[in-house]
């Protein structure tokens, strides 16, 4: 029984049904995407074209038009790979939660482990997937600290850049809160959006300053005040895992969200997904998410490749009494258009 349960074939279908925890970044603007047969994906861009039918003069059949292209390129998607060991002493000591008096089995706790083990492993991996997703958001770009210890000191870096050039940052008395004009600005980068890629954005997501300097702006007090204008809705809602819907600006046609979650990064500093200071302007699903193949050393000691977002494997040390479980995947973030969406620190 034990054998079965720590195989490959006998874990994946448990992780994939397994309920992932919410990563609104990636769910709203990467959703799932293709998984693929090597450790590299093809990454399709596209550029938003704005050309019309030609006329045509008298007795010409017609003018021939290429078709707009798109640039392909090959990436190594990176590794994320949590492991967690399971020794003799984990499964004679009672377990978190569990009556003092218990009759169950190490056999047992062997089981209720390795569940919840697979399940914290799996939110681990989500939480850094959530990072790659808002790092692709707010940089346009994705850099990786591949780590060869976990004492963190030696590591390789690989960078994943999509050229994003839709961000500015605002100085002085153009800063909301100082005098800076916030419908305007609003106004401005999303028709920057539309002009680049014929793209009507509908959500602003906003830090918590950003949605302060927001609410407090005389402007936009005054603009809710119109009455039979309805041009502003300020009617906070929350979503859950840390969204909140705020409101509505009719005429630009976006909704307004924040997003309160953070992370610890590599330097063990706590930080927000979404700065304090800053503001996005996108639409849901303007890119996804592409898997790379894991390649595992199985039991039979063959080398054997999996497509999949998550794929466990495990092993024992039958001298140390451990047995390891980890979990792999090949994540990449991609855009389709790195032209639709806008990033600007206000405050």
């Amino acid at each position: 029984m034990n054998l079965k349960l720590y195989q490959t074939i006998t874990m994946l279908p448990a992780i994939q049904k397994m309920i992932a925890p919410t990563s609104f970044l990636k769910n709203t603007f990467f959703p799932d995407g293709e998984t693929f047969v090597t450790e590299e994906v093809l990454l399709d861009f596209t550029k938003g074209k704005r050309k019309m039918a030609p006329f045509v003069a008298p007795r010409v059949g017609g003018i021939t038009m290429t078709r707009e292209g798109y640039k392909t390129e090959r990436y190594l998607a990176p590794k994320i790979a949590p492991q967690r060991i399971i020794t003799v002493d984990d499964l004679v000591i009672r377990g978190l939660g569990e009556n003092i008096v218990s009759n169950k089995t190490p056999q047992q706790r062997q089981v209720e482990l390795l569940g919840k083990d697979i399940k914290e492993l799996t939110a681990m991996i989500t939480r850094r997937q959530e990072w790659m997703s808002a790092q692709a958001l707010l940089y346009g770009k994705v850099v990786m600290k591949g780590f060869i210890d976990r004492s963190d000191k030696d590591f390789v870096t690989q960078e994943l850049d999509f050229n994003f050039t839709n961000k500015e940052i605002l100085e002085g008395s153009d800063r909301w809160g100082q005098g800076g004009n916030i419908y305007e600005d609003l106004e401005n980068w999303k028709l920057e959006i539309t002009k680049k890629t014929d793209i009507n954005v509908d959500m602003v997501i906003m830090g918590r300053d950003a949605l302060k300097a927001f609410r407090n702006d005389a402007n936009i007090q005054k603009l809710m005040d119109i009455r039979n204008m309805n041009n502003i809705e300020y009617k906070p809602v929350y979503k859950g895992e840390g969204v909140s819907y705020i409101g509505r600006i009719a005429e630009l046609n976006l909704d307004i969200y924040t997003y309160d979650s953070w992370y610890l990064d590599d330097d063990n500093v706590l930080k927000p997904f979404i700065p304090a200071n800053t503001v996005v302007l996108a639409r849901a699903n303007l890119g996804e998410t592409l898997y790379g193949a894991i390649t595992q050393m199985e039991s039979s000691e063959q080398f054997i490749t999996y497509d999949g977002k998550i794929i466990p494997r495990s092993w024992a040390d039958v001298n140390a009494e451990a047995r390891m479980i980890r979990l792999a995947s090949r994540p990449v973030p991609k855009p389709n258009d790195a032209d639709e969406w806008f990033v600007a620190q206000v405050v």
